[in-house]
């Protein structure tokens, strides 16, 4: 009896002595949600510090991000539809920009274990004060860029389109859409409200499309343009 529970106080300190030593340490979460700060989503942000007549510094800012070992600034010109990525261990970074341009922006924190991205804001950074500001282009949502939608045999089937837009002075009036095979160069709905439309398409075909946004005072912005194929 004694031997035995000599053995099992052995086995016991064993156990904790290779737990203590040899025992994996606990991961670190990913990191958690990081909010934005500024500049606001969907507003006209005037030129504060002036770098020359057609730049202005623009300082980006978020919230600390729990378990965050770094951040990635990625910032995308809505005229060219580039895309930069900066990166930082701060909540803060400061950029030199084109005026008169639109952009989104959104923030990924960083660490061993995995990323997390923050939502998009858009801006539209002008030059001088204006009672009236173009509209955003318009985000494609479906079908998105690079879908393939099975037609199951049949020649033509119905295919929805969707998408969504802002306006820093919200005065949206109007979207018009085109849809062809090349380069969505055709008009297929000059003016709508909606932010939808379906359409029956022919399959074994591959489509281009892209949103040109309206708005009251006469300005438009037009969207990247998506391609997906019937097959």
């Amino acid at each position: 009896m004694q031997t035995n529970k000599l053995l099992t106080i052995t086995t016991l300190m064993v156990m904790l002595l290779l737990t203590g030593c040899g025992g994996k340490d606990t991961p670190v979460p990913a990191p958690g949600t990081v909010s934005l700060s500024s500049p606001a989503d969907s507003t006209a942000c005037l030129k504060s510090t002036l770098t020359s007549g057609s730049t202005a510094s623009v300082t980006f800012s978020w919230k600390a991000a729990s378990n965050a070992d770094s951040y990635r600034l990625d910032v995308k010109n809505q005229k060219t539809q580039t895309t930069t990525s900066y990166n930082t261990s701060n909540e803060s970074y400061t950029l030199n920009l084109d005026v008169n341009t639109p952009y989104s922006w959104d923030v990924v924190a960083i660490n061993n274990t995995g990323k997390v991205t923050s939502d998009v804001w858009e801006f539209y950074l002008s030059g001088t004060p204006s009672s009236s500001y173009a509209p955003f282009p318009a985000d494609l949502i479906s079908p998105a860029s690079g879908t393939v939608i099975s037609t199951k045999g049949v020649s033509s089937i119905q295919v929805t389109f969707k998408w969504t837009a802002s306006d820093p002075d919200n005065d949206i009036a109007s979207y018009a859409v085109y849809l062809d095979n090349t380069n969505a160069s055709t008009p297929l709905i000059a003016t709508q409200m909606a932010d939808s439309t379906i359409q029956t398409l022919t399959s074994g075909k591959t489509y281009y499309w892209k949103v040109v946004t309206l708005d009251n005072a006469g300005n438009s912005s037009t969207s990247e343009i998506n391609s997906f194929q019937l097959k």
